[in-house]
């Protein structure tokens, strides 16, 4: 990978919102400043909240996002040279099939496992420094189903 500017970063983030910005005419872009100085933040934008974080790997400089939104989530990871590489997102469903016995428990325990290992690492990232109400209740239900019943 070329060592690329974090302009590109700014300008990438800002080309994915695009139609975001068509459809709630509002403006989703990283403030300059924390792009300038790589601080980490968040913002709240009509029904999304976005967090995000500055880091390096391999000597390359990159800005990962997660916007949460009731409806679906998004996680990126935007590399120095402006490419987008498209993470995991929490997610609270599943697929199973009630003609396997055992599937749907099978399945309900993969799924928790795995939401349980990604909010771990959105941690670890400071990914979760803020998030929305829906998140929370959506992570409680996910990762405390025995307790509901």
């Amino acid at each position: 990978m070329e060592k690329g500017s974090l302009e590109k970063i700014g300008a990438a983030f800002t080309e994915m919102n695009r139609h975001f910005e068509e459809m709630y005419q509002a403006t989703f872009a990283i403030p300059e400043e924390a792009l300038r100085e790589r601080k980490n933040g968040s913002m709240q934008v009509a029904a999304f909240h976005v967090n995000w974080v500055f880091g390096e790997a391999d000597g390359y400089e990159y800005l990962e996002f997660y916007r949460f939104h009731r409806f679906g989530d998004e996680h990126a990871r935007i590399w120095e040279d402006g490419t987008i590489e498209q993470l995991d997102t929490l997610e609270t469903m599943f697929a199973f099939d009630p003609k396997i016995p055992g599937d749907e428990e099978r399945k309900s325990e993969e799924s928790a496992r795995r939401y349980e290992n990604l909010l771990k690492e959105l941690a670890e990232a400071g990914l979760l420094e803020e998030m929305p109400y829906h998140t929370m209740v959506n992570s409680f239900l996910v990762l405390r189903k025995e307790e509901m019943q």
